[in-house]
């Protein structure tokens, strides 16, 4: 009997007690007596909520890295009310978007209207949902990637080319509010060296603008536009009216 208990180099006393769990005889370790399979399932279990743990760790980390505005970090697809058919078919196109992304379909997405339409909102509903599969996603905004890059070189071990690098290895990279302060020092050819270096990776971005449609393919120029339909384009148009403050839909 004392043999079988012999254990990683461990000669354990088997007891005349049985474990009226398993039915086996318990062993002495110490001043105890333990059952070898219950203690097994104890180790088990001890390591699935110690996996656990370090899993919603790790998802609050990947959910912070995507640094999603404060009033959208719970955005979801649900809870995007759509009270007209330009609401329905942007919150479907989204929904679309984000499945085909998350199983490698992957393509640019240009979101364009009014403000006060909800656009940041469906952004933020893709971002919550990749981010959930594990995907890297980061919100920012036009004006803020600009400064960051445009003053990478104040920080130690930094540059304007790391700086870019970081936006270029996000999964999808949410860039909101295009066009409307990224213009001080030129920093928009900034924003614009970020796109050309995300197409040069086949990384898709979503281009989100108060901008009309065609006055973003001005903006954006031939060659930047080209690239941004090369790999697939999807245009969602928010026409409707600002819904912040009450208006007609």
């Amino acid at each position: 009997m004392n043999s079988i208990a012999a254990v990683a180099g461990f000669n354990f006393q088997v007891s005349s007690d049985i474990c009226p769990i398993h039915g086996e005889l318990k062993i002495k370790a110490g001043s105890s007596l333990v059952c070898g399979t219950c203690a097994k399932e104890n180790v088990i279990q001890s390591n699935l909520e110690h996996q656990k743990t370090v899993d919603a760790m790790v998802r609050k980390k990947h959910f912070e890295g995507a640094k999603l505005p404060s009033r959208h970090a719970k955005s979801g697809f649900n809870e995007y009310i759509t009270q007209n058919d330009g609401q329905r078919n942007a919150k479907e196109l989204c929904v679309k978007y984000t499945k085909d992304f998350i199983t490698g379909l992957t393509r640019n997405l240009i979101m364009v209207g009014r403000t006060g339409t909800g656009k940041t909102h469906l952004s933020c509903a893709v971002a919550r949902n990749a981010l959930d599969k594990g995907k890297f996603a980061r919100y920012i905004t036009s004006e803020d990637m600009s400064a960051e890059i445009a003053n990478a070189w104040t920080k130690p071990d930094d540059n304007e080319a790391q700086a870019v690098y970081r936006f270029t290895e996000y999964d999808l990279l949410i860039l909101d509010e295009y066009g409307l302060h990224d213009r001080h020092e030129n920093r928009l050819q900034l924003v614009h060296k970020v796109l050309y270096a995300r197409y040069d990776e086949g990384k898709p971005t979503m281009l989100i603008s108060n901008y009309t449609l065609e006055e973003l393919r001005k903006d954006l120029g031939d060659r930047l536009w080209s690239r941004f339909q090369h790999d697939g384009l999807e245009v969602v148009e928010c026409n409707w009216a600002d819904q912040r403050v009450g208006g007609v839909v």
